[in-house]
């Protein structure tokens, strides 16, 4: 996934604990999306038996959704 980061100054804008627990949410949910995905992958018959551009598909939202978790990890990190 490419992405663009912004720095904007919003000291006092922003609810921190609020953030924490959003970012924790979507981290939940990217995770347990990633594990349906890699569930998909791990099967044989689904690798074996589905057209390649489906695998392929398939193999793109497992990346991304690595790339996501990396970055809501870091920024979580960040609000900590």
């Amino acid at each position: 996934v490419k992405s663009n980061e912004y720095f904007i100054p919003v000291t006092g804008a922003v609810d921190i604990e609020e953030e924490i627990k959003k970012l924790t949410e979507e981290l939940k949910y990217t995770q347990g999306f990633l594990k349906s995905v890699q569930g998909k992958l791990s099967n044989e018959r689904f690798v074996n038996n589905a057209p390649e551009q489906v695998v392929a598909v398939e193999k793109k939202k497992e990346a991304d959704a690595l790339a996501k978790i990396e970055t809501i990890k870091a920024s979580l990190a960040a609000l900590q």
